[in-house]
């Protein structure tokens, strides 16, 4: 039963590691090609990877606030909000 379980952990470290690159490289894109903030852009990179999207092909924006976002698991309509940014800052001392 150890062992068993030890696997079972491997494998889902190996599972967090993947979801947490494809993540990664969806928000790079999504910051990349798009007017979306940094913190939308993190939130739909984690619903997009939780829908086993592994690539963006194409961003479309529809109207202001409204994009069509093509992938290698089909296309999802996305809908964003003005947010006042920065919301916070960090800054060294």
């Amino acid at each position: 039963m150890y062992v068993h379980n030890n696997v079972k952990q491997r494998h889902f470290k190996t599972q967090i590691t993947m979801s947490s690159q494809v993540q990664n490289k969806l928000f790079h894109y999504i910051i990349s090609n798009s007017e979306i903030d940094d913190i939308q852009s993190r939130f739909i990179s984690y619903k997009l990877e939780l829908n086993e999207v592994k690539k963006i092909i194409q961003i479309e924006m529809v109207k202001e606030h409204n994009f069509n976002f093509y992938t290698d698991n089909g296309s999802f309509k996305v809908k964003t909000v003005s947010v006042p940014l920065p919301i916070s800052s960090v800054i060294r001392n």
